[in-house]
């Protein structure tokens, strides 16, 4: 049987795979995209401007009246959003068990290469969605050919990017500084068309030929985790810091993807709060744009207590015969989840208090959605089929009271 051969049903079964193990993210992700267009999309305006109120986060990399340290971050910025979300669902895009027996097939490092990046374009459909829309945008308003040679490039450098994350190599990361440095050199010069196609160009070479070997001093090096952050949560919790340490394993190693996800999410909704504030040039509605930011994040972090209490589930066998009260961990779960999602809530709390609302507001709206994360337990432990209808009731009636006692 040749390698061809091969190669064929084993892409077949990482799309297959990938389809199976995350089908329904992927559909909410969709979902997610469509609503935000229906939210941003504007009937008195045309389709173009319309998608370039969606790509306006691609289309910031060629606006002009930035500078060159500027401009150099924000492209730093989308390669590591770009890292981040196949991070998130590394175990679903590498193919999950099933690889350990697939490494033993006769199948070199390039064709291993283009089963993951098959499934790294499945997975990033949504972003590069947006990519589109960004290029039909400043192709309408008649954009120079280097930006839109330079927002192309973005496609192969975020694919190295996310196959760097994947194959875990950490030196894939010089070579895209270097990408980017040389991108923001020749922005708006002469050079520029050529630079851009010669950047998208090796980006494609790299992604096609086979991954070179790493350094051996480099595998070998493996990173230890802090030991202070245990010793501060001792000192703080004192007996109770065992089960409190417990459930922030299980969200920040056993769930980590999700974590990660979720966090992402809550950062896309504070710089969203911040957007509008800019967008309403902070009138009375960016006050309410913060604190609806608020109520978003506490429903979007709320999903975290599944997770966790599927694990401790999973853990009862042994749990079981401890002497523990029942539901021992589920305050340690509220303090866990509402440790996680403090500095996300923050966020938005210090641009309610930049809008206005005083220290006594600001601290009164913190307090109310910090109680509504704990509150939103309840209903998403309650159904697995109406957990998100359910959730978002509470979220939006709780939203909807808070916002009128305090604005």
């Amino acid at each position: 049987m040749s390698e061809t051969a091969i190669a064929s049903p084993l892409l077949h079964y990482r799309l297959r795979w990938y389809a199976v193990s995350t089908a329904r993210l992927l559909l909410r992700r969709w979902q997610a995209l469509v609503l935000l267009l229906g939210v941003l999309a504007s009937a008195n305006a045309s389709v173009f401007s319309n998608a370039d109120t969606f790509a306006r986060p691609i289309l910031l990399v060629v606006a002009p009246g930035h500078g060159p340290g500027w401009r150099f971050s924000y492209l730093l910025l989308l390669l590591a959003l770009a890292s981040l979300w196949a991070h998130m669902q590394r175990m679903q895009i590498k193919g999950g068990a099933f690889m350990a027996f697939a490494a033993s097939l006769p199948l070199d490092a390039r064709q291993r290469r283009r089963a993951d990046l098959a499934v790294l374009v499945l997975a990033d459909s949504p972003l590069l969605l947006i990519v589109a829309g960004a290029l039909a945008s400043e192709a309408a308003r008649g954009g120079a050919p280097a930006h839109l040679l330079l927002l192309a490039a973005l496609v192969p450098l975020a694919l190295a990017a996310q196959v760097g994350v994947l194959e875990q190599r950490p030196l894939a990361a010089a070579g895209l500084v270097a990408a980017c440095m040389l991108l923001v050199a020749a922005f708006d010069t002469r050079l520029a068309p050529v630079v851009n196609l010669l950047v998208s160009t090796a980006a494609a070479l790299a992604l096609h030929q086979a991954p070179w070997p790493q350094p051996r001093a480099l595998a070998r090096v493996h990173l230890r985790a802090p030991a202070w952050p245990g010793r501060l949560l001792h000192a703080v919790a004192g007996r109770h810091a065992a089960p409190l340490q417990a459930s922030f394993s299980i969200l920040l190693r056993e769930r980590r993807d999700e974590a990660l996800a979720k966090a992402l999410g809550a950062a896309a909704l504070s710089a969203g709060a911040l957007g509008l504030a800019t967008v309403f040039e902070h009138d009375a509605r960016a006050l309410a744009a913060a604190w609806f930011a608020q109520g978003c994040i506490a429903l979007h972090l709320s999903g975290l207590f599944r997770g966790l209490q599927m694990a401790h589930r999973a853990s009862a066998a042994y749990t079981g015969a401890l002497p523990l009260a029942p539901n021992w961990w589920r305050r340690f779960d509220l303090a866990a989840v509402s440790g996680f999602a403090l500095p996300f809530l923050a966020a938005p709390a210090l641009l309610a208090c930049y809008e206005g609302a005083g220290p006594a507001r600001t601290a009164a709206g913190l307090l109310s959605y910090a109680v509504l994360l704990c509150v939103l337990r309840a209903p998403q432990l309650a159904s697995e089929r109406h957990a998100v209808v359910l959730s978002v009731i509470v979220a939006g009636g709780w939203m909807a009271a808070t916002i009128a006692c305090l604005y």
